[in-house]
């Protein structure tokens, strides 16, 4: 294919903002559409910054027909000396306006001359009134393209502007428009936040809902309704003027775990921070690092930490069009040196406060470090795992394993080596293992995880297994059930329920997928002629006991049965109880209650379901 000169291509300026909206907007979507809002807004609140006007009117129409008034100095028209029209290249000429010169401007988010030109250029229909020095200039724009400029007296000495526009389909065509009033009114509230004394005035005419955001306190206010509940009475807050940069900065500590943080400048929002967030992060590390004792990762040090800095900048640095990020180098040092101070004044003013936060990062710096050992611990316990699985065999008088290992086998658990012998001559070896516990194993649900990974039981379990912690797979374990064979007494039961937990912490999905099951073994056995007959709970035995001819065997443990009876009673078809454990999320939640290390729980479950009165001495 030929490529010369004249495929070169000039855009006029009307054609790149609908062709490449999103380079000026940053999206093609209803988020563009949202970005046209924040546009023409923030020109009404840089009017407000400026001194002019405090109330700014927002109205929401059939058909995404939007409005914005407000009450400042209104856009200059008139013919310049250029002999073009001012209002038509306020909002249709690139880099046309007046906020290059910041003796008109300071401290307000336009700077690139580009945002309010997007917004006409990029609807289908786009009006414009500007009352000013008793007149009224009124600009028409179909789809980009001017068709009506007029000037006309009023009679009212009336000053501002209004904006009324339809953004086009054709334009944000990703998907269809459709303006969120929520997400309107979520601007307009922060806004109000940043600019203290000014009213946003808001109508969704669609719904009739109205609204009226005006904050007394600015960031204080901010803090109030988005940040969780104080550990300290007293916020702490600052202002600085420095070299014409005005920087509020708020900040108090919550009960919620996570860090969270808000940037603005010149009363825009930078999610994505910049270095007035770098000024503010710095100043705390250093702080607090010389206040604690041991070290700490500046991330602790702001856990569930709530602050929000904003700027007023005269010449604003942002990483792109739609102002994500400020770039200010001198934010930077301004906010850090601003946030030692506050934080320096808060200890000062506010000893008792100050030394509950110190407590405060103090445990989580305490809670971190037993946090990584146990992520230590968790990773030895899988490289011991791993370890085994090469070995083949393991030395433990603890394990008999199973002659074929695999999906089709089980390894049975019990309690303690006396068991392990007594169900080791009944079991059939081919398919079945064992395991002796050594009394009850550790509970999984109250006990720190670097404690319980050093559990030697849960280590030999864990490579009897082959489950690694955080690396389960169903298709590698050496065994394909587990089975829980303990007495069938209160003892027992609660080595079961151990068992249970352990499981569910290190392989949840090993008992979803059914592997855990409770092999039953026989309560009583009733022995008439040469033949038994095996029952194995109280409810069983209780049904047929007026029946029953011949002698009776009530088994206190596995202990009491002979080998052929564990044989018969528990490895053959015609007897053998195995119990699948299957998954339930309110059975899992009561048992993650009663094994846990608040005692309320329990002693609520006790009180509710024992009846003490049937409790015989």
């Amino acid at each position: 294919m030929e490529y010369n000169a004249n495929d070169i291509k000039t855009l006029d300026f009307r054609t790149a903002i609908r062709s490449r909206i999103a380079m000026y907007m940053g999206n093609a979507d209803n988020q563009g559409v949202l970005q046209c809002v924040r546009e023409i807004i923030t020109n009404s609140i840089d009017e407000a910054t400026m001194g002019f006007g405090n109330k700014i009117y927002v109205d929401l129409y059939e058909g995404n027909r939007i409005a914005i008034v407000d009450e400042g100095r209104g856009c200059p028209f008139g013919l310049r000396e250029d002999g073009t029209e001012a209002l038509e290249a306020i909002y249709t000429m690139a880099h046309s306006g007046a906020k290059f010169d910041d003796k008109i401007f300071q401290n307000v988010a336009g700077m690139n001359g580009i945002g309010a030109k997007g917004v006409a250029l990029s609807s289908d229909k786009f009006e414009v009134w500007s009352f000013r020095d008793g007149q009224c200039g009124y600009l028409r724009l179909n789809k980009g393209i001017k068709e009506s400029f007029t000037v006309s007296p009023v009679k009212e000495n009336k000053t501002g502007t209004a904006v009324e526009f339809i953004p086009s389909q054709e334009v944000y065509n990703l998907e269809k428009i459709e303006i969120d009033f929520e997400e309107i009114k979520k601007m307009c509230r922060d806004w109000s936040y940043l600019s203290k004394g000014v009213s946003f005035i808001l109508h969704n005419h669609i719904t009739n809902e109205k609204i009226t955001y005006l904050s007394k306190n600015g960031l204080i206010d901010f803090m109030k309704e988005q940040g969780g509940r104080p550990l300290h009475r007293t916020p702490l807050k600052i202002e600085v003027q420095e070299d014409g940069i005005e920087t509020e900065i708020v900040m108090e500590w919550t009960d919620s775990r996570a860090e969270t943080w808000h940037v603005f400048t010149n009363g825009l929002e930078n999610v994505e921070g910049g270095t007035s967030l770098t000024g503010i992060k710095t100043a705390l590390t250093n702080f607090f690092k010389k206040k604690l004792k041991g070290e700490a990762s500046p991330e602790i040090l702001r856990k569930g930490l709530f602050y929000a800095v904003s700027c007023k900048v005269p010449n604003p640095s942002f990483a792109n069009q739609t102002k994500t990020k400020v770039n200010n180098p001198e934010l930077r040092g301004l906010c850090q040196r601003a946030t030692t101070q506050m934080l320096e004044d808060f200890e000062r003013r506010h000893p008792d406060e100050f030394n509950k936060v110190v407590e405060l990062l103090t445990k989580e710096m305490k809670a971190e470090a037993a946090a990584e050992r146990a992520r230590k611990q968790v990773l030895e316990a899988g490289k011991e795992v791993e370890k085994n699985q090469k070995k083949k065999v393991f030395a433990s008088d603890k394990l008999k394993d199973a002659e074929f290992l695999g999906q089709n086998s089980t390894l049975l658990l019990v309690e303690g080596l006396s068991a392990a012998s007594s169900i080791a001559m009944a079991r059939d070896e081919k398919k079945y293992g064992i395991l002796a516990l050594r009394g009850k194993m550790i509970n999984a649900f109250s006990n720190e995880e670097e404690k319980f990974y050093q559990n030697e039981e849960v280590k030999l379990l864990l490579s009897a297994m082959n489950i690694v912690p955080g690396k389960y797979d169903g298709k590698k374990l050496r065994y394909g059930r587990i089975g829980i064979l303990t007495d069938a007494d209160a003892d027992g039961y609660a080595i079961g329920l151990l068992i249970m937990c352990a499981l569910y912490k290190v392989a949840p999905k090993f008992i979803e997928e059914g592997r855990l099951c409770w092999v039953r073994s026989p309560l009583y056995i009733v022995k008439n002629k040469g033949k038994e007959e095996y029952y194995f709970t109280d409810e069983e035995f209780n049904k047929v006991k007026g029946k029953i001819k011949g002698e009776v065997q009530r088994n206190k443990g596995l202990g009491a049965l002979s080998a052929e009876q564990a044989r018969r009673s528990m490895f053959t078809e015609e007897f053998q109880r195995i119990d699948i454990l299957e998954e339930d999320e309110e059975s899992f939640q009561l048992l993650s209650q009663l094994m846990g290390k608040d005692s309320a729980p329990k002693h609520e479950f006790i009180w509710d379901n024992i009846d003490f009165s049937e409790i015989k001495e």
